[in-house]
């Protein structure tokens, strides 16, 4: 039978940490689709994206309203777990923050400036492989696997076509913020299930 004790709020408010990360990222990628100029696509899609933003951010302060009325405590592998995983995205998220500050120091140092922004998207696709296995959810290893890719073929694209830098900038920021809306559009069905139970 399953169980109908209400969520711990530990959780709640994991959930909407991820949506204020979700709504900075997809904001972020969206307006890259202006490297392509102002026109009419691009400007929707960046007010798409900022839309969205406000929606996961809506969602993010419910959540944290909402746990005011859960339950404090974890039970103990609730809290080990939640103290492994905690830890574990730290590293993995400040890694990806420092190589992303390193490639990018590199490339323009070295004239190559054109590569930053899809080797950004690669490396933000590839620690998304490391939080499927901290989170548990296949969904990770989709955004993954789909950011990887469009980083991979930014950087070839440029390498081995003809295509300027602002044509590529703006499609990776396009198939990018594809995926983190995607994320956030996830975590905020998820969220509605935690605000039922309350």
């Amino acid at each position: 039978m399953p169980s109908t004790a209400p969520p711990p709020r530990a959780l709640a408010h994991g959930i909407a940490g991820g949506l204020v990360l979700m709504a900075v990222f997809t904001a972020w990628w969206a307006s890259d689709s202006l490297y392509a100029g102002h026109r009419p696509a691009a400007v929707a899609f960046t007010a798409l994206g900022a839309a969205a933003a406000v929606v996961f951010l809506v969602q993010a302060v419910r959540l944290v309203r909402a746990g005011r009325s859960m339950p404090r405590d974890l039970d103990a592998v609730d809290q080990e777990h939640r103290r492994r995983s905690g830890r574990t995205f730290g590293i993995v998220f400040a890694a990806e923050g420092l190589l992303i500050g390193v490639a990018a120091g590199v490339l323009n140092g070295t004239g190559h400036a054109e590569y930053v922004l899809p080797v950004i998207a690669l490396i933000v696709g590839l620690h998304f492989y490391p939080m499927a296995w901290v989170f548990q959810r296949r969904l990770d290893l989709w955004l993954a696997t789909w950011v990887t890719l469009v980083g991979v073929a930014g950087v070839l694209v440029l390498a081995l076509s003809a295509a300027s830098r602002d044509q590529v900038w703006a499609w990776v920021g396009v198939a990018t913020a594809l995926a983190t809306a995607s994320y956030g559009t996830y975590m905020v069905r998820y969220g509605n299930r935690l605000l039922r139970s309350v």
